[in-house]
């Protein structure tokens, strides 16, 4: 990995958080956590438990509208408590998540970037237009639900 990804889709979803950066960046970047708060997360395996480190990796399984499908992330970048990103390579298509926790107020602001591409037909040619319609809605789905468990 830690290539980039020719022509990537992004996704941007910003949300703000009455916690601090730290508190965000630990809790986000915890993969044993991630079924809490991103709906796409089925469930995880080959984690610890806590923020997971440059080269650490985490196999998730994923949910997508009706289809399921299996990624192993890698760490690639962690700067705590500001920058934190994972890639994965299937033989489906490529990844590539960005979080970046900054300062706001007496919070932070949170902003998840999903960069990716397909590499197979029929899902090259609607990584634009059905895939970004799908993941759109639920990256915001995902971030609103980061919110509300980390402040509570």
């Amino acid at each position: 990995m830690g290539q980039s990804i020719a022509r990537p889709v992004r996704i941007e979803t910003v949300v703000e958080i009455d916690r601090p950066p730290e508190k965000v960046f630990d809790y986000a970047t915890d993969a044993s956590l991630w079924h809490t708060w991103h709906p796409a997360t089925a469930s995880v395996s080959n984690v610890r438990a806590g923020p997971l480190a440059v080269g650490e990796s985490v196999h998730e399984d994923i949910r997508v509208g009706p289809w399921k499908f299996a990624a192993t992330w890698v760490v690639v970048e962690s700067e705590r408590p500001s920058h934190w990103a994972i890639e994965t390579e299937t033989p489906d298509g490529v990844s590539r998540i960005d979080y970046n926790v900054q300062p706001h107020g007496t919070g932070s602001r949170f902003t998840r970037v999903l960069a990716f591409r397909s590499k197979v037909y029929p899902w090259k040619a609607l990584d634009t237009t059905l895939l970004r319609w799908m993941l759109t809605p639920q990256s915001r789905r995902a971030l609103d639900q980061l919110k509300r468990v980390t402040e509570a």
